[in-house]
């Protein structure tokens, strides 16, 4: 995976990370309230939140050619399994 690729893929999460500090070091130097320290680790919370919840399970595409290799492999799968059928007509 290139440079590039991770940042496509976590440029969410890296570019709240940087918000986030760049309002801690405003927050810190300017002295503030303990209101918007909370507001601050609020908004924190929510995008660790988001960042845990968002995050897609790993699929595995099989080709399977008969109905009889489908159903050996629903049956011994031992999860949920999504089949999909495609047809050229």
């Amino acid at each position: 995976m290139t440079a590039v690729q991770i940042f496509n893929q976590y440029s969410f999460l890296l570019l709240s990370a940087i918000a986030l500090a760049i309002v801690a070091v405003v927050l810190t130097r300017q002295r503030a309230r303990p209101i918007f320290w909370v507001v601050w680790g609020g908004v924190f919370v929510g995008v660790v939140a988001y960042a845990l919840m968002s995050r897609v399970p790993q699929t595995a595409t099989v080709k399977l050619d008969t109905a009889a290799d489908i159903r050996i492999a629903i049956q011994t799968a031992g999860k949920p399994v999504l089949v999909e059928f495609y047809s050229n007509y």
